[in-house]
């Protein structure tokens, strides 16, 4: 008997046969939970990709909002559905990002469903303040250099309304936040140290005089 169907993993798509990939199930959503109040995202622009499980490559991809109902696809194979708002980067101001994937697997002449996706932060949300005494006594040089993992940096001048956002990287999870300037004019250096630092999470670093 001859075993070349798509099933058999010897003959992985030897007469090019195809499944379908069926999207009509698969609502995308997004939240961001690093708020107090959870904030839901438009969804409508972001980027849905599926991936050959085995290479990563990019086999399809759409805006969600121009995502197809199906897709045919080669069989006996693993794929990746990815969903995100943006291209991550290592730092960057107010650049929140969004992820979610899930696998599937496509059978020969079968349906397969993609199951509802939901997108959260996938990267570190970063602000600075100072109390009320600090900024008093702080002179206008006075800058927070804030980096995290593989020395990805921004610095923060004391009127920053913006969010600082920086990219997860397993096994780095520390943020440094280095104080130079002139506070109750002398020449200052403060360092403040956050461990354990994960994804999807909102980190406020406060400065304060000692004697608050």
């Amino acid at each position: 008997m001859a075993l070349n169907s798509c099933d058999n993993p010897h003959y992985p798509n030897p007469e090019g046969e195809r499944g379908t990939l069926s999207l009509t199930g698969m609502e995308l959503t997004a939240i961001d939970n690093s708020s107090i109040a959870s904030v839901v995202i438009d969804v409508s622009q972001f980027t849905v990709n599926v991936r050959n499980s085995s290479d990563n490559e990019i086999v399809a991809t759409w805006t969600y909002e121009e995502m197809p109902d199906e897709v045919s696809l080669p069989c006996n194979r693993n794929y990746v559905i990815e969903a995100y708002n943006a291209e991550a980067q290592a730092s960057a101001w107010d650049a929140p990002y969004y992820y979610a994937s899930s696998q599937v697997r496509i059978y020969e002449d079968e349906v397969t469903t993609a199951s509802a996706m939901q997108c959260t932060l996938a990267n570190v949300k970063v602000s600075v303040s100072y109390s009320d005494a600090f900024r008093q006594a702080m002179g206008d040089d006075v800058t927070v250099t804030v980096t995290m993992a593989q020395g990805a940096s921004l610095d923060f001048s004391p009127d920053e309304t913006r969010m600082g956002y920086f990219g997860y990287i397993d096994g780095a999870s520390t943020i440094v936040a280095t104080l130079t300037g002139t506070v109750s004019g002398i020449e200052t250096l403060n360092r403040q140290v956050i461990t354990g630092v994960e994804a999807g999470n909102y980190y406020n670093i406060t400065f304060s005089l000692d004697n608050e």
